[in-house]
């Protein structure tokens, strides 16, 4: 081993030797069993469905959060959306077609410039707001799904396992 990394072993190694004992998930030991040697250790187990119905509270609150920005950011990105398709419908109401003298017979825009300004505003705007509005819309139904989920775990963990039919035992189950 390299010189660098034994140093830091070696500190690692003396504090976790100095530190107190460590118990796993919430575990004591009862006074008859620090008293005795031949008593068993006794360990409580933490009470998981409260622990995890908390947790699964704050999962719900922060899955609301979200849920309701993406559904700000959608609404925010359909107006802009809509005023970007009506800026560009006022430009493209301030110009008028013109044929093209050319071979391939394209048809050009003649605008005045609120034409010239409002079309190429408008389009551009319309287009990064219906690229919002795809991935906010996206954004929302995968936040739903999460929040819905979460939903789903705290009623069963509420109410309990249902009744179901278990294949292999090929019974009722709780």
């Amino acid at each position: 081993m390299r010189q660098l990394s034994i140093g830091p072993t070696f500190i690692l190694a003396a504090v976790c030797w100095v530190a107190s004992p460590a118990y796993g998930q919430q575990t004591t030991a009862t006074a008859q069993g620090e008293a005795s040697p031949s008593s068993s250790l006794v360990t409580n187990a933490p009470h998981q469905t409260a622990s995890q119905a908390r947790w699964l509270e704050l999962d719900f609150e922060e899955a609301k959060e979200r849920s309701r920005r993406t559904r700000n950011a959608l609404i925010a990105t359909s107006a802009s959306f809509a005023l970007g398709a009506i800026l560009a419908g006022i430009g493209a109401s301030q110009c008028q077609q013109i044929g093209s003298s050319s071979v391939q017979n394209y048809n050009d825009l003649q605008c005045n410039n609120a034409g010239n300004v409002l079309l190429p505003l408008g389009g551009t705007i319309a287009g990064l707001s219906a690229i919002g509005m795809l991935t906010s819309g996206i954004m929302l139904g995968v936040s739903n799904k999460r929040k819905r989920d979460i939903q789903r775990d705290i009623r069963r963990s509420q109410y309990g396992r249902r009744l179901h039919w278990d294949i292999p035992k090929g019974a009722l189950v709780f």
